[in-house]
């Protein structure tokens, strides 16, 4: 290790010896944090937050962080092939930081990316319609081909032919409506072409990689691309001059140079691809001897408070996973008695609950035991008999249970739905109550597990109270309960 570090610049060694032991803290500690929490706090350790340039950037990676959150398990990932194929299906978000106008027209990005099919019916000044020449795809033989046919009579009938063997040539009926296929493909995508063509009102730009014939002129393209229906008035044309090839052979010229395309008539398709990967490829560094500023790690958080999941032993996944279903059927029980009132809930119906709770536990995956279906009925007991837990679930004014409220920031663009637990006016207080089904550790005090939860929950209430201070005048005060203590816990959120 050592001999390969005395190989590395001095720069290299400076940035080795900031980064190294912040690699090898995150190792050492792997599978005591869930996955995501472990990732966002390294790449916050490393400086990640000091490459972002603009909010842009931030949404970005919030939208990484929170995809990797969505698929792991506990601190790791059981399906890693999938998670690639959902992160290649990330996209950068456009930037929500456009000029504010008066008028909403010019705040918009002058750029549009669609569809064809969405582009339908639309007309834009300029145009441009990207790979012309890449294929659809080969065309695979199907087992069985047909098509409906209508005769002299206007009577429908069905022509139908199977896949010969694979040693056997393909039947003259089914070769007849490949043949049939093929033309309806290629009708199809002509008239797709004129679409996206029309909706050009002063430039259409028309992009397609071509390949130099052997003797002269240009290869033509495949036969399933866009760019076949015209492909022979855009040989004629190029033939003529009045099209012109760019060779992407050249060097992509960089940042700091113009970016005015260089014309030529050769082109090399594996090495343009290389060349303009690394011309577009950004890498932002920081420098060998970067500290990163000290604050808080909560202000550096970048999950959504609206969607935090409750953590009760963050190294037992399983743990969790039990503690959330539990917390689910306690929530719905909860809901029930205070829509209802406490006074239709005497305790013989009481008894009876443990029959529905098994059958949702069943559904969420769980089949429960005595002892856990015990476990729901202490905490239910334990909050009915609690006076702050009878207020809870009193008639109040305004009172909601699992009350859904929309929002928009826009600073990210981001939307969505929070659900609250327990909400009503008491006192001209509204009053926003968060149920909670864990209790404190083994060894953990019960001043310690208070503190740990207000640090766990506190972004998350403060972003109801925001949402509420929206809507209406009243005073909001939040506060977490835990049944199965009982506790009430109140938490600043101003």
């Amino acid at each position: 290790m050592q001999q390969s570090e005395q190989q590395l610049s001095d720069e290299g060694q400076t940035i080795l010896q900031r980064v190294g032991p912040l690699l090898a803290s995150a190792w050492q500690n792997r599978g005591r944090l869930g996955l995501r929490a472990a990732v966002e706090q390294l790449w916050i350790d490393l400086g990640g937050p000091a490459t972002l340039v603009g909010s842009g950037d931030l949404s970005d990676t919030r939208s990484y962080l929170d995809l990797l959150e969505n698929w792991q398990a506990g601190a790791t990932l059981t399906d890693w092939n999938s998670f690639q194929l959902a992160v290649d299906k990330l996209y950068a978000a456009p930037s929500p930081n456009s000029p504010a106008t008066d008028d909403a027209s010019q705040s918009r990005s002058p750029i549009q990316i669609m569809t064809i099919h969405k582009a339908k019916g639309l007309e834009f000044d300029h145009v441009i319609l990207p790979g012309l020449s890449r294929g659809s795809g080969s065309d695979k033989k199907p087992l069985l081909r047909w098509q409906q046919h209508i005769d002299a009579c206007s009577e429908s009938t069905l022509i139908m032919a199977p896949l010969g063997a694979h040693d056997e040539e393909d039947d003259s009926v089914y070769r007849y409506l490949k043949y049939e296929d093929s033309l309806r493909t290629g009708l199809e995508r002509t008239r797709v072409l004129y679409v996206a063509a029309t909706r050009a009102v002063k430039k259409l730009y028309l992009c397609a990689a071509v390949k130099p014939d052997k003797d002269k002129g240009w290869q033509a393209v495949g036969s399933n691309t866009m760019l076949t229906p015209i492909w022979k008035t855009i040989d004629r044309g190029l033939q003529q001059g009045v099209y012109s090839v760019i060779d992407s052979n050249e060097q992509v010229p960089n940042q700091t140079q113009s970016n005015t395309p260089l014309n030529s008539s050769s082109s090399n398709p594996s090495k343009t691809q290389s060349h303009l990967q690394s011309g577009l490829r950004h890498i932002r560094r920081l420098a060998a001897d970067y500290n990163p500023p000290q604050s808080p790690r909560n202000n550096w958080r970048l999950g959504n408070t609206e969607t935090l999941l409750e953590k009760v032993d963050s190294d037992n996944s399983a743990r969790s996973t039990y503690a959330r279903s539990m917390g689910t059927v306690l929530h719905r029980t909860l809901k029930q008695i205070a829509t209802e009132g406490l006074e239709r809930w005497p305790q013989a119906r009481l008894s009876e609950l443990p029959t529905a709770w098994r059958t949702q536990l069943k559904e969420l995956g769980i089949l429960a035991q005595p002892d856990q279906l015990d476990e729901l009925m202490t905490a239910l007991n334990t909050m009915l008999g609690d006076d702050c837990g009878r207020w809870i679930l009193q008639q109040h004014q305004q009172a909601q249970c699992e009350q859904s409220l929309g929002y928009h920031y826009p600073e990210t663009g981001r939307t969505g739905t929070s659900v609250i637990d327990r909400t009503f006016i008491d006192g001209g207080v509204r009053w926003i109550i968060d149920y909670k089904f864990s209790r404190p550790a083994g060894d953990e005090s019960t001043e310690q597990f208070s503190r740990r939860q207000i640090n766990t929950y506190s972004a998350q209430l403060a972003h109801y109270a925001a949402l509420y201070r929206s809507m209406q005048p009243n005073v909001v005060r939040c506060a977490l309960y835990f049944p199965e203590i009982p506790m009430f816990i109140e938490l600043e959120t101003d």
